[in-house]
């Protein structure tokens, strides 16, 4: 590893055990950011803070709210600005509302780190135990035996121009996508497929216990609420697991 790389890896992790200690913002805005310092706005070749060159966001929500980051059980910084940003999948970060955006940088990305933005919550969790391959994931709905959790992605179209003089031209488009995954208790990740159907396999053993509670109340697992109310019951249930 570099040894410059290391020093700063070494400098973030000895300042972080302070900011612990008292979650002061500009502190922690000041210490737990990546060492790449650059927020990934142009990924997709298109100028982010020019929103009528595009339609859409690449973010989940475009402006910035207040939020608190948590390591752990402990609060480490209260009331800072974030917002999540989608395509370069990193959280954004700065002291204030009126704090200019180009003050901003990334979060930290750390399994023991997490954010409350608003009313979401978004954790990261690592890829094979390492943060390479990691991503983020907006909590649903925490249970006693499985959580649900979902992976918010963006689909992106390129601008074209216009073909004739009496065609307009087509701008850029950010579309969302979500994938839903089940999570243990031992952190194990269960990707819920697409379809209505296949969605019950994942399931296992308890797929026909499952098909009777949605079929009896008429519930959609391809509807957020729905999917939700089915895992309540699921952790209701004594003696099933997946």
């Amino acid at each position: 590893m570099n040894k410059t790389i290391l020093f700063f890896l070494l400098i973030i992790f000895c300042i972080a055990p302070v900011v612990a200690q008292e979650p002061n913002s500009r502190r922690f805005v000041n210490s737990v950011y990546l060492l790449d310092e650059f927020i990934k706005r142009q990924d997709k070749f298109v100028d982010y803070l020019d929103t009528s060159s595009y339609d859409g966001t690449p973010y989940f929500k475009p402006n910035y709210s207040l939020g608190n980051v948590y390591e752990g059980q402990k609060l480490i910084a209260n009331n800072v600005a974030m917002r999540y940003n989608v395509v370069a999948d990193e959280i954004e970060i700065k002291e204030s509302l009126t704090t200019p955006i180009e003050e901003a940088k990334p979060l930290t990305k750390s399994p023991d780190i997490f954010v409350k933005i608003g009313k979401d919550i978004f954790v990261f969790a690592p890829y094979k135990g390492g943060i390479e391959g990691g991503g983020y994931f907006q909590v649903l709905y925490e249970g006693k035996r499985i959580d649900v959790f979902k992976k918010i992605q963006k689909k992106f179209t390129p601008s074209k121009p216009a073909r004739t003089s009496i065609t307009r031209p087509i701008k850029a488009k950010f579309t969302d996508k979500a994938t839903y995954y089940l999570v243990s208790e031992n952190g194990k990740f269960y990707e819920l497929p697409s379809s209505r159907n296949k969605k019950l396999k994942v399931f296992g053993n308890n797929e026909e216990v499952i098909a009777q509670y949605v079929k009896k109340h008429n519930l959609d697992l391809n509807i957020e609420e729905d999917l939700i109310k089915t895992i309540q019951y699921f952790n209701s249930v004594k003696n099933i697991e997946l």
